[in-house]
């Protein structure tokens, strides 16, 4: 399938929402009750990584494989805003041939095919991505990866666990609806987040998400290099040229209008 295909179903799709609040700490369990205090101070240290980064842009380029077959690869350039504000180019020859926006009540999509054009425009507070990459990933989570943050999805406790397959502890973070929601994979120092992994109510993997390098931009770590994949062997690899942080944007920057 060509890449102006597979974003135009994306376009059609995205409808989906994502959950992004955290329950007042006093309802939280933690386990083992001798890591309560440690855990809580590693929540609070996520819940405010990198919290004065309000927007970015950026330049770079975006693979998707399948199998280990690229289905998808484009240089791309971004905008965003926290919590759910996105713009996307796909650029082809320098000039942005496909655009995907969302303000966080519309989602608008917008194809140039030299003198033809397709324009739309549907509601959507927080588009999913899973058409476009085949990972059931929101616009509010992509923003957050990409802004050096971790999201937390809705949890009513947490657990410590030490993985022997991994070098250092894991938080499990679980709903009692839900059950297990989320899963962060630190080093052995725990001063670095390396993995997360997220999961369907069923408990099969939604997403994994992996920052495999990141720089230092404006006093701010931010990934350098983000990938997603899943149990279906898709695997979305974000490469970040050029990054620039709480530039001045105007709000019209996240709507696209048919053109005249």
């Amino acid at each position: 399938m060509k890449w102006y295909r597979i974003i135009s179903a994306l376009a059609v799709a995205c409808l989906l929402l994502s959950c992004a609040t955290i329950r007042p700490s006093r309802d939280l369990t933690v386990t083992p009750v001798e890591r309560a205090d440690q855990v809580r101070g590693l929540l609070a240290t996520l819940r405010t990584q990198n919290d004065a980064l309000i927007n970015f842009k950026g330049i770079g380029n975006i693979t998707v494989r399948q199998n280990g077959l690229i289905q998808f690869d484009q240089r791309v350039a971004w905008i965003g805003e926290k919590p759910v504000k996105f713009s996307i180019a796909v650029l082809i020859s320098g000039y942005p041939a496909v655009k995907l926006a969302t303000d966080g009540r519309w989602l608008y999509y917008l194809e140039v095919q030299g003198q033809e054009t397709q324009f739309r425009k549907m509601a959507a507070r927080d588009p999913d991505l899973k058409r476009l990459i085949s990972i059931p990933i929101s616009a509010s989570d992509v923003i957050a990866f990409i802004a050096g943050r971790i999201p937390l999805p809705e949890f009513d406790s947490v657990a410590f666990v030490e993985e022997t397959s991994n070098p250092g502890p894991v938080l499990v973070l679980t709903d009692n609806w839900w059950g297990t929601r989320q899963k962060i994979f630190y080093n052995a120092t725990l001063s670095q987040v390396q993995r997360v992994d997220v999961f369907h109510r069923s408990g099969s993997l939604r997403y994994r998400a992996e920052v495999e390098s990141t720089r230092r931009v404006s006093g701010f770590q931010v990934p350098q290099r983000l990938r997603l994949s899943n149990d279906d062997g898709v695997d979305f690899q974000l490469d970040i040229h050029r990054y620039w942080i709480n530039v001045d944007l105007s709000p019209s920057v996240f709507v696209l209008t048919p053109p005249d």
